[in-house]
């Protein structure tokens, strides 16, 4: 498996050439391997394709807006070539979709459609959770519909975070979804005063090594750190790379 870590966490950053710049070079720095880019990009291919260059890092993954994928899929993956990606994520359900099972089969039936049209660019259509896949419609889970009724060929993003707060089996997603698992988001969690709190790896109550472990055990290729909100991004990011660096030497020797 490969770290690294999820660039929406140092979004302050990104908000011109430079400070691309500089968020490559500072988790380069951290030890990451891989980055994940997400969102609208105010910086074109190429010049992301040359950042990654020059810091030996790779784009392994994506978030994408929902409506481009949904009407211009074929210009998205022709913009992921330039950079060398071949995974498009989706980072939410939009909200048409959560509120009944005919709405989670509809949106069953975009992924879908979305991993046919990025078959002849030999790339795939990813999907991350958060909190509300994990309730159920029609006595099953949304997660669950979503992983027994899309192709094989539809792959996931599993957020440690999320899955914990709706008290999802991490592991046990992970050994269900093998094979379909791009990339695996890292966040920690805390209850404070009732309130689940965003933290950096090893700063919370998941035992990473155990995600680890099955993860590594399940095919998943890439690891990547994540915080939605930090006072101190960088500084969470670094924490989060060096408990993902010591797990790694402890499990995989």
């Amino acid at each position: 498996m490969k770290y690294g870590v999820q660039l929406f966490s140092l979004r302050s950053l990104l908000k011109d050439e430079e400070g691309y710049k500089k968020a490559f070079e500072s988790v380069k720095d951290m030890g990451a391997e891989v980055v994940q880019l997400s969102g609208g990009k105010p910086i074109s291919p190429e010049t992301i394709k040359k950042l990654a260059e020059d810091n030996a890092l790779e784009v392994c993954i994506t978030h994408d807006p929902f409506e481009r994928l949904k009407n211009e899929p074929e210009k998205v993956a022709e913009e992921h070539l330039v950079y060398g990606c071949k995974r498009v994520g989706i980072g939410m359900m939009p909200k048409e979709f959560r509120e009944s099972k005919d709405g989670v089969m509809r949106f069953v039936e975009f992924l879908n459609a979305t991993s046919e049209r990025l078959k002849p660019y030999d790339m795939t259509v990813s999907y991350h959770n958060h909190w509300f896949e994990f309730d159920e419609t029609d006595g099953k889970r949304m997660y669950d519909i979503l992983i027994d009724e899309t192709d094989e060929r539809v792959m996931f993003i599993p957020d440690t975070f999320w899955m914990r707060v709706k008290n999802a089996p991490i592991e046990d997603y992970l050994k269900k979804l093998a094979g379909r698992v791009d990339t695996l988001h890292v966040k920690d969690y805390k209850k404070t005063l009732g309130l689940p709190l965003f933290r950096a790896v090893g700063k919370g109550e998941i035992d990473f090594e155990s995600v680890l472990r099955v993860a590594r055990e399940t095919g998943v290729k890439n690891v990547v750190a994540e915080l939605d909100m930090s006072p101190n991004p960088l500084k969470s990011m670094r924490f989060s790379m060096e408990t993902l660096k010591g797990l790694k030497a402890k499990i995989e020797g």
